[in-house]
């Protein structure tokens, strides 16, 4: 960008040929910044599950915490062993990922020094690795380790229940899933040919535009051909002789294009994640929550709002009073209906007056007929509930009309209760002769022979 404007070319100014040149590239379509931005797309989400995959120690340290209890040496140890275990295989997926971190542990001999990796441990591990043939990654030798530990605690009665022994070993494979997810960005990488592609293509467009951003009107002889169009809009173009906002395109493209490179290794040497920092604090807030808080809590005491059971706004300081706002009520909070509106109006369904009309022209024929229509109210059917249990009714097709005449007005008619007439077939003589048809063993219990229900009712005997 030294050189922006040739005034004295060596070929006529403003030739033919130039002018064609610098036209075609500026007219050309800008496909810089929409190859930048893909790539900005295509890192920015991979950057993001990479850090949401860093493991954050808390919640298996808070469930082994609650769920073995004791202040003996044997309760500590298992508290704080499994907590170990699960910072150094998040230190060894570190070390295989991160140069940093590979930088403050090069061999087994730092993890033990720093406190990490016992020298027993450290030779079980060596020799896992050996019968590997060392061609594997073995930063999953301590969850093993850990979950092992888990099954011993259930079965030494350590940890009360299957439930929180199947919680703890979940949460040790999440673990697990988390650090198998950052090694796996790290072995299947952007590849390094898209990022030189996208470089020579940016450095290509802002050296084609040394010549498509050129001034190339001659205002000298304008006025022989003031006619055409071109010369028109060259005539209310802005002749600036600095490049102002080729400048400012320059910056905004190349500052895009670093940002891409920065996002391709975010465990890089660069300021991206410190992963040293987890390292660290993953150690003491997971001793400190096993070990330094356990049985650690506070005495309990009745807070500041107990007499008022619902607390007020909690206060607010001279600086965060300004940001105070009303809360949400809703869009139609201020929608007034008035009591003319809010009237109740009929259903005006015509299936819905259809069965109106029917449930009243049932209740006029009982009137004609002089029965007691069907009881709506929840005391009446009771009280049917009641006759039935004392035996009133048996079946569907007898009635004890004994059981209904006891404890005259308790219980009510069979015709007030249904609204409905019954018509009893009275036996012939011949059945009376011949002893019926079990009539002798339950006189009381008598056949219904037909329920009419209004007029013309039919028949209803099976």
């Amino acid at each position: 960008m030294g050189i922006y404007r040739v005034k004295k070319p060596v070929v006529k100014e403003n030739s033919r040929i130039q002018r064609k040149i610098s036209r075609k590239i500026e007219t050309s379509p800008d496909t810089i910044r929409k190859i930048i931005r893909e790539g900005l797309d295509k890192q920015s989400p991979r950057e993001t599950k990479q850090f949401k995959n860093i493991p954050w120690i808390d919640t298996l340290a808070i469930w082994i915490n609650a769920n073995i209890r004791g202040n003996r040496e044997k309760d500590r140890l298992l508290r704080r062993t499994l907590i170990r275990y699960a910072n150094l295989t998040i230190v060894q997926c570190f070390i295989l990922i991160c140069p940093r971190v590979k930088k403050r542990f090069p061999t087994m001999e730092h993890l033990v020094e720093g406190g990490l990796l016992l020298p027993n441990e450290k030779e079980i591990m060596q020799d896992l690795s050996a019968s590997l043939h060392k061609k594997y990654q073995t930063n999953w030798i301590p969850l093993v380790w850990a979950a092992g530990i888990v099954t011993r605690a259930r079965t030494e009665n350590k940890i009360k229940n299957d439930s929180v022994a199947n919680i703890l070993l979940t949460e040790l494979t999440k673990l697990k899933d988390q650090l198998n997810m950052l090694i796996s960005y790290d072995w299947i990488s952007v590849p390094l040919v898209y990022t030189q592609v996208v470089t020579l293509a940016v450095y290509s467009y802002f050296l084609s535009c040394l010549m498509g951003r050129q001034w190339l009107f001659n205002r000298e002889g304008a006025i022989k051909n003031s006619s055409s169009a071109e010369t028109e809009d060259k005539w209310n173009e802005l002749d600036i002789f600095l490049p102002f906002f080729t400048i400012l395109q320059f910056l905004f493209y190349m500052g895009w294009l670093k940002t891409a490179g920065s996002l391709l290794n975010p465990f890089g040497d660069d300021d991206d994640f410190e992963l040293n920092w987890f390292v660290d604090r993953n150690l003491q807030v997971g001793y400190l929550i096993v070990d330094g808080m356990h049985k650690e809590i506070p005495e309990l005491l009745k807070d500041q709002y107990w007499d008022e059971i619902v607390p007020p706004e909690l206060p607010h300081t001279v600086a965060s009073e300004a940001y105070k706002e009303s809360p949400f009520e809703g869009s139609t909070s201020n929608v007034i209906v008035s009591e003319k509106n809010a009237a109740v109006m009929p259903p005006s369904d015509p299936a819905l007056h259809a069965s109106a009309s029917s449930h009243n022209l049932l209740k006029t024929s009982h009137s004609a007929k002089k029965m007691t229509p069907i009881p709506d109210q929840p005391e009446d059917q009771s009280r049917l509930l009641d006759a039935a249990a004392d035996g009133a009714i048996e079946n569907v097709d007898t009635i004890n009309f004994d059981a209904l005449t006891e404890g005259e007005g308790t219980h009510p008619s069979i015709e007030d209760v249904f609204g409905i007439e019954f018509k009893v077939k009275k036996p012939s003589d011949e059945e009376v002769k011949q002893g019926g048809s079990g009539d002798e063993e339950n006189p009381d219990m008598i056949e219904l022979d037909e329920v009419v229900v209004g007029e013309g009712a039919k028949d209803t005997k099976d």
